[in-house]
């Protein structure tokens, strides 16, 4: 693939609760990450937006690559695959990723955690470890080594498993989504089921992800690490986490910055 050739990209990381898809404009950076320019995310097993991507490209000219934890959704986007746009590549192999990653067995590691690790490296401050917590469905906080070394790290439930146990495991608790938990700290006092239960998934969250945060940060020695924070559940977190940085998209951004490598060496 010849970069100066690609006018576009559409990237699509297949994850295990949502699919997301993303259109890059070749060149073009945001704070040293590919400009993403328009986005957008689908349940597994729903229909792809195919009609939505040809608007995205209306000449179809884009190159196009796919990666992601979830292969059957993984095959469900390729059997699909419009002939109007061009063929993908399709990324499966954590070697190819450009990532030093520091663990027995890298294949098992979701690539969308290495992902994010591709794009951190082009965030932190140089010499300067990082970790990233990536709020979604699941929970993840990953180290990344003042070297660039992806160390591993941490998966635990997000608001939304959460909210969903305890929502089907029990009689009477309403389900509360990340939209009702909305984007500023609930009252730690609920004095209703559902102000009870979004103190509980916020500060449950919160007080998880901090003490996590703070024990991988020791188990670095004596650096402070950066922190980064991404996916659905990013924004409320952040709210309690003031020295952290919020950054959308990680994933696609490091699955864009991976074609972009790959097309320049």
């Amino acid at each position: 693939m010849n970069t100066s050739a690609i006018v576009s990209l559409l990237a699509i990381d297949v994850g295990n609760s949502r699919i997301k898809f993303g259109l890059f404009e070749n060149g073009r950076e945001e704070d040293g990450l590919p400009l993403l320019v328009e986005s957008l995310a689908i349940a597994p097993g729903s229909e792809p937006p195919w009609s939505q991507l040809l608007e995205w490209l209306p000449d179809g000219a884009a190159a196009s690559v796919v990666a992601g934890a979830n292969p059957a959704g993984r095959e469900q986007i390729l059997s699909g695959w419009p002939a109007e746009l061009t063929p993908p590549l399709v990324i499966d192999d954590p070697r190819r990723l450009g990532l030093n990653i520091q663990l027995a067995d890298p294949e098992q590691v979701g690539i969308d955690r290495l992902l994010n690790a591709v794009s951190v490296n082009c965030l932190r401050t140089a010499g300067q470890p990082a970790i990233i917590v990536d709020s979604g469905t699941a929970t993840t906080v990953d180290v990344v080594a003042a070297d660039g070394t992806f160390l591993g790290g941490a998966i635990l439930p997000g608001f939304g498993l959460l909210a969903r146990s305890l929502h089907r495991y029990t009689a009477l608790l309403p389900l509360i989504t990340l939209e009702e938990l909305g984007t500023t700290p609930p009252s730690s006092l609920g004095e209703d089921t559902p102000a009870a239960i979004k103190s509980g998934l916020y500060y449950g969250q919160l007080g998880a992800v901090r003490e996590l945060v703070a024990r991988l940060g020791e188990s670095l020695g004596s650096h402070s690490p950066e922190v980064f924070l991404t996916g659905g559940g990013g924004p409320l977190l952040a709210t309690g986490m003031p020295g952290a940085r919020w950054v959308s998209h990680l994933g696609l951004r490091g699955l864009a910055l991976v074609v972009v490598s790959e097309t320049r060496s």
